[in-house]
């Protein structure tokens, strides 16, 4: 088993999100926008890497979050903030549309913007994983953590039909990540099977009990630090995978970084 430590990549634009944001902002120079604008919660990884991103690459940004004036910012909104990054705070009710192409259209003419889906979403988000294919045949199988799942749907697109992709997903969703991991299956897109592992959420996401608390100090003695989203509910998996020997040849564990909201605990 190997861990492909994302994290390492860069403090700032940590994990996964670099790799996302490396086609959207090439569609961006390709683009006539001025600004980069994209969406994200009060600890959100994305806008942090997004805010780093755009104040090396001297791009206006802007921030969609979902929060209200009247509370404090998070130390990641605040990093956001200090990177140059402009915040727009929306009601609940508003920030929902963001999936909504109109949405996301009237925003983009709004602000003169190029709209980063959330989380990096969209066919750009997959184009900085295509330089990993030949490290990722290397193995029988890969294990990521998901949200909206666009990492693994550009992981599953450099494996071969003898590989498997397993997914633990970060969030209780009802079924909507296996959907939208099963309609890659379905498709002429990826050869490999995927497992999309729907139990280890412990709650929802965001949610971090004692239990995962715990693991996270236990990898910290390993040496190997763990966000509480993401990492920490994949450790957990993989562990419980391993006592019930259901892994399968040669492992790589991809570690998708997003250690600053760490903070959040």
């Amino acid at each position: 088993m190997d861990c492909l430590r994302l994290d390492r990549l860069d403090h700032q634009v940590s994990g996964n999100k670099s790799l996302k944001l490396l086609g959207h902002i090439d569609a961006w120079q390709k683009s006539s926008h001025t600004r980069l604008l994209s969406f994200g919660g009060r600890w959100s990884n994305h806008l942090h890497a997004l805010a780093y991103a755009a104040a090396r690459l001297d791009i206006p940004a802007i921030g969609v979050v979902q929060g209200y004036p009247e509370q404090p910012l998070t130390p990641t909104l605040m990093d956001c903030q200090a990177q140059g990054m402009q915040l727009i705070l929306v009601d609940k009710m508003t920030y929902r549309q963001r999936y909504q192409l109109a949405y996301r259209q009237a925003l983009s003419t709004e602000h003169d913007a190029w709209v980063i889906p959330e989380g990096g979403d969209g066919p750009e988000g997959g184009v900085g994983f295509h330089p990993l294919r030949a490290l990722l045949r290397e193995y029988d199988e890969v294990w990521i953590a998901a949200g909206t799942g666009m990492s693994a749907q550009a992981l599953a697109r450099q494996l071969s039909a003898e590989q498997r992709l397993v997914v633990v997903n970060a969030v209780a969703d009802n079924g909507v990540l296996a959907a939208r991991m099963q309609a890659l299956t379905d498709s002429a897109d990826t050869q490999c099977a995927i497992r999309v592992i729907d139990d280890a959420h412990f709650g929802g996401f965001g949610h971090c009990p004692a239990a995962l608390k715990a693991l996270i100090q236990d990898y910290d003695q390993r040496s190997l630090p763990l966000d509480p989203v993401y990492t920490a509910k994949l450790a957990w998996a993989l562990e419980r995978a391993a006592q019930q020997d259901e892994l399968q040849g040669r492992v790589l564990v991809v570690h998708t970084g997003g250690l600053q909201g760490r903070r959040s605990l």
